[in-house]
């Protein structure tokens, strides 16, 4: 017998959830075959068995926590043990009289139970013979998909992942979603597992009130220019290649009026207690996946060009909700911004990624009658909701910076004084 402990899967990393196991109890598997899911801080990754054998025991359940070097799975490794689905093979009482030698399990052409012994990898369809992983068939299963109309571009032809993705154009999610869809029965309750990527953003989200006392700071913007210039520039911005919305704008102007209120961009040292003021504006989107709520991070903004963000952050959004961006790309933030305007809603009181120390609440832009000049017209109309960590941000400090960033978005042409 061998026991898989669970093996250091990241720098830093002591522990992870599971989110899914991919074999069960007298499943035979391959080296190298993915076994589980397991969830690290943000990022899904599988973990693959180091030999080939068959699985006698799983050591946890769908949601536990493990911790590293702990373990995960026995397997039988020289068929001594029968699989729990199988009882153990047993010699024939006469062998066939024709048949010089002892009779193999693999030699059999008729069906027949599942053997000691598993198979040569790769895992092949009885009837389709299409190469794949048992992750993978059950993932295609999932969403619908007959393997055998995929063309694989793995090793040997293996279908991957990627290939269903491909072929029908959709995400990749690698976890299930966090908290299953219910069906109710009439006058039952459904009590639903908070797992994974749910169970995270919920830690996450206790973390940063129980830590950082919250205020949030409402004011409006007329955004008129803002809307005028997008407008004015979205058909240069198709021409090369690139969507143009409102967040690269919003972005340029975040890093300009961090000049004049730099410890709004900011993180807190908590073992210290002290804030760490950053050089640099490392801004996070908060983004909806099918998966739940992730932040990618766009590097450097201040020194990017709004075409240069309007290009990273579709391409950062994109490749968040198919599931394929890099633990790194969501590490080092040092201000988030969280935009519902395009589902709806006039404002929000948003919770701070912690460690940072504020999160920028954006709005949907609407119409809406002002008076200007003593005349009542129609305005584009935007609210800004921001919130602060009240520990290091004062209230006064955080109006002048909302009036400054007020006064930037409602004067967009000033962010081309700022272009190098």
């Amino acid at each position: 017998m061998f026991v898989f402990d669970l093996p250091e899967v990241g720098e830093g990393v002591v522990e992870g959830e599971l989110v899914k196991w991919l074999v069960s109890k007298g499943d035979s598997v391959q080296e190298d075959q993915p076994i589980c899911e397991l969830m690290t801080d943000k990022a899904t990754i599988e973990i693959s068995s180091p030999k080939t054998g068959t699985v006698q025991q799983l050591h946890c359940d769908v949601g536990d926590i493990i911790e590293v070097h702990k373990p995960l799975i026995t397997l039988d490794v020289d068929g001594s043990a029968p699989s729990p689905h199988q009882p153990k093979v047993e010699k024939p009482k006469e062998a066939p009289p024709a048949a010089p030698k002892a009779v193999s399990t693999e030699a059999s052409p008729s069906p027949a139970p599942r053997t000691i012994v598993p198979p040569p990898a790769p895992v092949t369809s009885s009837s389709d013979k299409v190469l794949a992983s048992p992750a993978v068939r059950a993932y295609a299963h999932q969403q619908g998909i007959e393997l055998s109309s995929l063309q694989g571009s793995g090793r040997g032809g293996r279908i991957t992942r990627d290939d269903i993705n491909q072929h029908q154009h959709t995400p990749s999610p690698i976890a299930p979603p966090a908290i299953q869809s219910p069906t109710p029965k009439a006058g039952q309750d459904e009590v639903l597992r908070i797992i994974g990527l749910r169970r995270k953003i919920a830690e996450k989200m206790l973390e940063s009130v129980q830590r950082a006392p919250h205020f949030t700071y409402v004011d409006e913007v007329d955004a008129t220019n803002l809307v005028n210039m997008r407008k004015g520039l979205k058909g240069y911005a198709s021409d090369k290649g690139v969507k143009l919305t409102y967040l690269p704008f919003i972005m340029k102007a975040l890093a300009l009026a961090f000049k004049q209120f730099p410890t709004v961009n900011a993180v807190m040292n908590e073992e210290e207690f002290s804030l760490v003021v950053r050089g640099e504006v490392n801004i996070g989107i908060a983004t909806d996946t099918p998966q739940g709520l992730f932040v990618p991070v766009v590097k450097n903004v201040e020194q990017k060009s709004i075409l240069e963000l309007a290009a990273e952050v579709a391409d950062l959004t994109h490749r968040t909700r198919e599931n394929k961006v890099k633990l790194h790309e969501l590490q080092g933030g040092t201000f988030t911004i969280t935009s519902v305007g395009n589902i709806g809603g006039r404002f929000a009181t948003p919770i701070i990624n912690h460690p940072e120390v504020a999160i920028l609440g954006v709005n949907q832009i609407h119409d809406r009658p002002m008076v200007i000049e003593g005349e009542i017209v129609a305005r584009k109309m935007m609210y800004l909701s921001p919130s602060f960590d009240h520990r290091v941000i004062d209230g006064a400090v955080a109006a002048r910076f909302v009036s400054a960033l007020k006064a930037i978005l409602e004067t967009p042409e000033t962010l081309l004084l700022e272009l190098r």
